[in-house]
C-alpha cells in the first residue's frame, strides 16, 4: 500500500465530492461495479491516499471485509479522484514538465 496523498487541490476535491455525492444519489442502490472499482483503488493506493481525498479519518470500518466505512457518495468520490489524478499527470507528462 502506498503512503501518498492526493496531488488534487482541496477546492477540486470540493467538486469531485459533490460530483460523487450526486452520482450516488441517482439510484436508490450501490452498484456492484462501484464498489468493486473503490476496493481496487483502495488497495492500490492506499488508504492514506483516499483519507486525503475524503478529507476525514477512515479509522471506522465496515462490518464486512474490514474495509473503511465510507458514506454515501464517497466510493464515486474516491473513483473521480483517481482519474482526476491520473489526468492531471498525463497532462503534466504531455505538457514536458518532468517529475
Amino acid at each position: 500500500m502506498s503512503d501518498l496523498r492526493t496531488l488534487l487541490t482541496p477546492k477540486r476535491l470540493a467538486e469531485l465530492s459533490a460530483e460523487g455525492r450526486a452520482q450516488a444519489a441517482r439510484s436508490r442502490f450501490v452498484d456492484p461495479d462501484v464498489v468493486a472499482e473503490s476496493k481496487k483503488i483502495l488497495r492500490e493506493r492506499g488508504e492514506i491516499w483516499a483519507a486525503s481525498v475524503l478529507m476525514r479519518d477512515l479509522s471506522r470500518r465496515s462490518r464486512r471485509g474490514g474495509w473503511p466505512w465510507l458514506e454515501d457518495g464517497e466510493m464515486e468520490t474516491l473513483i473521480l479522484a483517481n482519474r482526476a489524478e491520473w489526468e492531471q499527470l498525463a497532462a503534466a507528462a504531455q505538457g514536458g514538465e518532468s517529475r
